[in-house]
């Protein structure tokens, strides 16, 4: 492992009151954009950036090169994103631990809000909004409103929430103490919100704290994505709603139902928030359609035992 002890936009000399936290891997194409809106933040917080990198792509070197002030930790096995998470956590300075992800480019005021969110707002946990960096593209489009219909950035204000996406999220310090996100890449941001609203932690989804989601393209990518999601949704949803998930267990097939009844549900949601987004929703619904049944079919997967163990999981 090598490690650049440098700081992020705070001297050595301060305490940063917020550490962002971002889990890399092949990340070489988009850390940048991710990096500079971080460095660009309106902001008068004391914060400190940390990267936890494994990629082979040369990710670390552009870090450590073009950013000496993040703290890079790079890794030469694959961290997954959960583990990644806890690593930067054990490393984290600040009181306020915000969560971005590679792909992602914060707004402006985006550290200002999450932590106003925490600090003013009394919440335990919080997350921002989604917006589609891949407006134009057909398979970056179907995935985006897949995955983040439910968070998408509007112009409104905090409401209760009971899960949050790990790559905008923020949380209390003293709220992480014994916590761990589970070794996955997939569901574990899920799992791990759900488990603090279980615990009756605050969680607050601020709308306007945004990021731009630089979405994955091409169907391929796209369609294999939503396949590893429907395998992922199994792990917090048999957390979350066991009784449901017996039931699948049961009659397996019925998740390939599930696409027919989320389809309304997104385009409903959209309309709420976005005229825009509502509008390119239905014009790509037949993708999008096509894409939640792959979804299923990674749920399906996951809900078969496999073969010789029988009725056990």
């Amino acid at each position: 492992m090598a490690v650049s002890n440098s700081y992020g936009p705070v001297t050595q000399s301060e305490r940063p009151l917020a550490s962002v936290i971002i889990p890399c891997y092949q990340s070489a194409g988009h850390i940048r954009p991710a990096l500079q809106s971080l460095m660009r933040q309106e902001t008068t917080v004391p914060f400190e950036i940390i990267v936890v990198d494994s990629s082979t792509d040369g990710t670390d070197r552009i870090v450590a090169e073009e950013f000496p002030q993040v703290r890079l930790f790079h890794f030469s096995e694959r961290r997954q994103v959960g583990a990644a998470r806890n690593i930067g956590i054990g490393e984290a300075k600040g009181e306020i631990i915000l969560f971005a992800d590679s792909d992602t480019v914060p707004c402006p005021s985006w550290l200002d809000q999450m932590c106003r969110a925490i600090r003013d707002g009394g919440a335990d946990a919080v997350g921002g909004g989604m917006a589609n960096g891949t407006p134009w593209s057909v398979s970056g489009s179907t995935g985006f409103y897949l995955e983040f219909f439910r968070f998408l950035a509007y112009d409104g204000a905090p409401a209760a929430e009971r899960f949050l996406v790990g790559g905008n999220s923020g949380f209390r310090r003293g709220v992480l103490e014994g916590l761990k996100y589970a070794n996955l890449s997939v569901g574990e941001d899920m799992k791990f919100s759900a488990n603090l609203a279980r615990e009756g932690r605050k969680l607050l989804f601020v709308p306007r704290a945004s990021v731009v989601h630089l979405n994955r393209r091409g169907f391929r990518t796209v369609f294999g994505y939503q396949r590893k999601l429907g395998n992922g949704a199994y792990v917090y949803r048999s957390q979350e709603s066991p009784g449901a998930v017996r039931v699948l267990e049961s009659l397996p097939l019925l998740v390939f139902l599930i696409p027919f009844a989320m389809m309304p549900w997104i385009g409903i949601t959209l309309l709420r928030r976005r005229l825009t987004d509502f509008l390119r929703f239905v014009l790509i619904l037949p993708v999008c359609l096509a894409a939640n049944l792959v979804w299923a079919l990674g749920l399906y997967e996951a809900l078969r035992p496999p073969v010789g163990a029988g009725a056990s999981k």
